[in-house]
C-alpha cells in the first residue's frame, strides 16, 4: 500500500549532496525533465517517471503543485508491458510455419531466421499488449534531507533509487532499523551497547547466541 490512504509500506531513506543555489527552479526543471513518458502506443516494455502523488495522469505540474515547502510530493509511474513466455512460444510457432511455407521442400530454417522471427513475434506482442500501471508515492522533507517511499521490494526500490539520483543527483542511503537507532542514541550511554547488540530469538540460540 502507499502514503496516501490505507495501511502504509514504506521504505525512508536520508538524501545527501549540494544542490546547485535556486532549489527549487531546480527542482522543477529537473522532475519536468524526468516526468512520466507515454509507453501505449509504442513497443517499449518499461517506462519510468515522476507524476502526480495522487493521479499518474498528472505529468504537467502545473503550479508546482508538488511542493509544500519543505515537502516535495511526487508520484513514480511504473508502465511495464511483459509478455507471457506461453504466449511467445505460439506466436513463435505461427511465423516460424509461415517462414516454412516459402521454402524449398527438405530445406529448415536456420538458427539466425528463427531468432528474427522470434523478435517479430514478440514485438508484434508488444504492440498488442497494453502496459500495466502502477504509482508510488514519495514524500521528500527537504529540510531534514528525509525522504519516505510507499514501497518496500527490492524491484522498486532499484527503480526508484536510480530514477532518483538521475533526476536530482543527490545521493540515497536506505534508513534501516540499526541506522535509525544509532542515531538516536548517539552520543549516549546507550551507543557502545547498541553496537555490541546481537540478534535474540530462535534463530539467535540456533547460531549459538
Amino acid at each position: 500500500m502507499g502514503l496516501l490512504k490505507g495501511r502504509a509500506t514504506i521504505t525512508r531513506y536520508t538524501v545527501s549532496g549540494e544542490p546547485p543555489a535556486g532549489f527549487w527552479d531546480f527542482i522543477d526543471r529537473r522532475v519536468k525533465a524526468h516526468a512520466f513518458k507515454d509507453i501505449e502506443s509504442s513497443t517499449e516494455e518499461l517506462s519510468v517517471g515522476w507524476c502526480a502523488i495522487n493521479d499518474y495522469f498528472d505529468t504537467e505540474f502545473a503550479f508546482m503543485a508538488y511542493a509544500m515547502e519543505p515537502y516535495v510530493l511526487l508520484g513514480l509511474r511504473v508502465d511495464q508491458r511483459r509478455v507471457p513466455a506461453t504466449l511467445l512460444k505460439k506466436y513463435h510457432r505461427l511465423e516460424m510455419d509461415k517462414a516454412k511455407s516459402y521454402l524449398d521442400e527438405g530445406r529448415n530454417l536456420g538458427r539466425v531466421r528463427r531468432e528474427e522471427l522470434k523478435d517479430k513475434a514478440r514485438l508484434g506482442l508488444l504492440a498488442r499488449i497494453p502496459p500495466e500501471t502502477k504509482l508510488y508515492e514519495m514524500v521528500w522533507d527537504t529540510a531534514r534531507g528525509e525522504l519516505w517511499l510507499g514501497a518496500a521490494t527490492r524491484k522498486v526500490m532499484d527503480l526508484f533509487e536510480e530514477h532518483f539520483v538521475a533526476s536530482f543527483g543527490l545521493e540515497l542511503t536506505p534508513r534501516l532499523p540499526f541506522l535509525v537507532a544509532r542515531d538516536l542514541v548517539a552520543g549516549s550511554q546507550m551507543a557502545p551497547a547498541l553496537e555490541e547488540a546481537r540478534p535474540w530469538g530462535p534463530l539467535a540460540w540456533e547460531q549459538g547466541a
